[in-house]
C-alpha cells in the first residue's frame, strides 16, 4: 500500500509502481544474409519506455539485442511490451527477461 493510499484511507486511490526490465532479444536467422540489427535496435529504441537499447554478440558471429526498459506494474503491461516488440519484425524471434528490479 502506497503512502497516500495509507493516509487518504481511501482503497482506490493507489499508485503503481515501476519496473526495469533487461531483456534480450534474439533474431531468427534468414536464408540470405542476416537479420539488419541496427534497424531493429532503432525501432525498439523508440518506444517511450525503453531506456537503452544495445547489440550484442551472442555466439558464432549472432547477434541479440539488449533492451532496458521502465514498465509500471500492472496485469498484463510486461506482456503488451513484449508483444509490441515481437511486432517490429518478423526475424524477431526469443525475447526473454534478464534481469527485472522494482523502483
Amino acid at each position: 500500500m502506497s503512502a497516500r493510499s495509507a493516509i487518504s484511507k481511501d482503497p482506490e486511490v493507489r499508485e503503481m509502481g515501476h519496473v526495469v526490465v533487461k531483456y534480450k532479444v534474439t533474431m531468427d536467422q534468414p536464408e540470405d544474409g542476416s537479420p539488419n540489427y541496427e534497424e531493429i535496435a532503432s525501432v525498439i529504441s523508440e518506444f517511450d519506455e525503453v531506456q537503452e537499447v544495445e547489440i550484442k554478440p551472442l555466439a558464432f558471429g549472432m547477434m541479440y539485442i539488449e533492451v532496458q526498459a521502465v514498465l509500471g506494474e500492472g496485469e498484463g503491461i510486461v506482456d503488451g511490451f513484449e508483444d509490441r516488440v515481437k511486432q517490429v519484425d518478423d526475424l524477431v524471434g526469443q525475447i526473454e527477461a534478464l534481469e527485472m528490479g522494482r523502483l
